[in-house]
């Protein structure tokens, strides 16, 4: 991928590869279906009773065991799990089905380059959905990689080619470009 630009109206362009394609799509629909995948959007001509029901029919329950599901939706008051829970039960709901949405915008655009065939071209009413879900997706590999402050970064840094970890370790510094990328060409 080479950096973003601005092109006309604001819209954010850049040169993908092929294999670049397939690797951001496999990623956002693996981040789907961790939250539950995509859902019919909800109809608000139903009556308040009939959109309740039909909410609470579509209400995922995340695994809270998963330090994946914690990192990305962590708890609001940290010195009051009662707290915590409340405003979970009231807002976590909403908060992955904003992610699923905004993971589909990406795939969106990531399709309309015909597999890498044209340029990747994101509007700007559009740019906030992918700066979250490539932040998303770089904070679930840094769980994954035990990323926890700067020392655990430094040591995955330092490892050779052959380990393991280093396509991932590549991975993660490739999506912290992206985002680097996406940023600067907001503020050219």
């Amino acid at each position: 991928m080479r950096a973003f630009r601005r092109a006309g109206g604001g819209v954010l362009e850049a040169e993908i590869e092929e294999f670049e394609v397939a690797l951001l799509t496999s990623m956002a629909e693996q981040l789907q279906q961790l939250l539950g995948g995509e859902e019919e959007p909800v109809d608000h001509a139903l009556d308040a009773f009939g959109w309740l029901a039909a909410s609470a029919a579509r209400t995922v329950e995340l695994d809270r065991s998963d330090p994946l599901i914690e990192r990305l939706f962590p708890p609001a008051y940290l010195d009051d799990p009662r707290a915590a829970a409340d405003f979970r039960r009231f807002t976590e709901d909403d908060a992955r089905r904003a992610r699923v949405a905004q993971a589909r915008v990406v795939l969106d655009d990531l399709a309309d380059t015909g597999d890498g065939a044209r340029p990747l071209r994101i509007r700007p009413d559009r740019v906030e959905a992918w700066l979250k879900t490539v932040n998303a997706l770089r904070l679930s590999l840094s769980v994954r990689l035990r990323i926890t402050d700067e020392a655990s970064l430094d040591a995955l840094e330092a490892i050779g080619p052959r380990d393991p970890l280093a396509p991932l370790v590549d991975l993660y510094d490739w999506l912290g470009f992206v985002l680097e990328s996406l940023l600067e060409a907001l503020d050219a």
